[in-house]
């Protein structure tokens, strides 16, 4: 297997989450500035699903981010 780095093109962005609660399905997702969308979903329990949880738990561990900062983040609440 080649385990070289890979990175997207520009322009396009991976998000990689689930199973959510409510829903066993795992969701890979490739999106572009122009709007062009690849929509992977899987159900929890496929081997698909695990490599999706993998990519996620990594993505998370090595900071890996696939969306831009908010311009302006929205005001957070106050009690």
């Amino acid at each position: 297997m080649d385990t070289r780095t890979q990175t997207l093109p520009p322009g396009w962005r991976i998000e990689a989450t689930g199973p959510f609660p409510g829903s066993r399905a795992c969701v890979l997702r490739l999106t572009h500035v122009d709007g062009l969308e690849a929509l992977w979903q899987v159900e929890d329990g496929a081997a698909q699903c695990e490599a999706v949880k993998q990519l996620a738990a990594a993505m998370a561990l090595t900071g890996e981010s696939y969306r831009e900062q908010d311009e302006d983040p929205p005001p957070l609440l106050s009690t």
